[in-house]
Parts: C-alpha cells; structure tokens; sequence
C-alpha cells in the first residue's frame, strides 16, 4: 500500500513542480513521530517506511528519525475531533535529537495530515533546533473533511499550516 501511494508521489514529482520544493535527492526526509513512543524498534512507523521508499525513489537524500514522541497523545485517526491532541500538546510530548549536521533542507514527513497539528508542531521544533534550516512537510494523504462525493483519489497539492487563534489552520 505504502509503495504503491508513494509510486504515486513519485509519478505527481514529474507533474506537479512544486512537490519538488519537498521532495528531492538533495532534502533530508526526517519522519513524523508516531502518536506513542516507539519501544520496539520492529513496530510500525508509517513515517519512516514512506520516508525510506521516497528515498529509495531518489526523492531524499537520507531518512533522519531524529523526532521522537516521549509521551503518547490520542491517535487522531480514532480520536474524536475534540479529543485530539493540540499543537502545543504535541509539541510537549516530541523531543528532537540534533543528528544534522549538513544544514541542507529538511522534509518532515507522515502518512496523514487532518487538521495538520502533529506536522505544524514536528515543524516548529526542528525549525527551533535548526533555525538556519529550512523545514517543509509533506503528507502522503491529506483528509478533506467529510465530503458526500470524492471527486479525486489523486489530487496533490501545495498548501500551508499555520497557527491561527489557538489552533492550526490548513488550506487546502
């Protein structure tokens, strides 16, 4: 599944020019923290396997898993909306190693972005502990909300998380 949606990217790479401001054999890949600590080092971390086959596709240079979760959160896929946790939440609960040494640019990448809170806190502390770096992100799906027609399954885009009135806010 992973391969197959990362094929995907790989083919959007050639078409849409703008996925190449994150993606490409120059950018480090660094991979969005799970939503618990990771303890068993066989246990999945959709992060890293889609940072390793974007890699292997010649779309990073290395995958860096220099972002790690010391505390759990909810899991935002069966988290109710007002159970999920915040971006300050978020970010009290990930630790960044410092491993970086080249100051090149930084992708952080997950497997799903909703509100966008996990990747707007990963962000916010690797662009604190690399302020010279530049730190993009990059979702292999983004969630549209609940729509009664998809129009699309394939429809990648370029877009910003920000922090707006306590909370994030992504377009699209």
């Amino acid at each position: 599944m992973i391969e197959q949606a990362v094929a995907r990217a790989v083919n959007a790479s050639s078409q849409i020019p703008a996925i190449n401001d994150f993606l490409g054999p120059e950018i480090i890949l660094v991979p969005a923290p799970r939503s618990a600590p990771l303890r068993d080092h066989a246990a999945l971390w959709p992060g890293r396997l889609i940072c390793e086959s974007l890699t292997t596709h010649g779309l990073g240079r290395v995958t860096l898993p220099c972002l790690s979760r010391t505390e759990a959160v909810p899991k935002s896929a069966v988290a109710r909306p007002g159970e999920r946790a915040t971006a300050e939440r978020h970010m009290e609960t990930m630790a960044v190693e410092k491993r970086i040494i080249d100051r090149s640019r930084i992708t952080i990448v997950d497997d799903v972005v909703t509100k966008g809170r996990t990747l707007f806190a990963a962000a916010s502390l690797m662009q604190a502990a690399y302020p010279e770096v530049d730190v993009r992100v990059f979702a292999l799906v983004r969630t549209c909300g609940l729509t009664p027609e998809v129009d699309k399954i394939l429809d990648p885009c370029v877009g910003e998380i920000r922090f707006l009135d306590g909370d994030v806010d992504r377009e699209p």
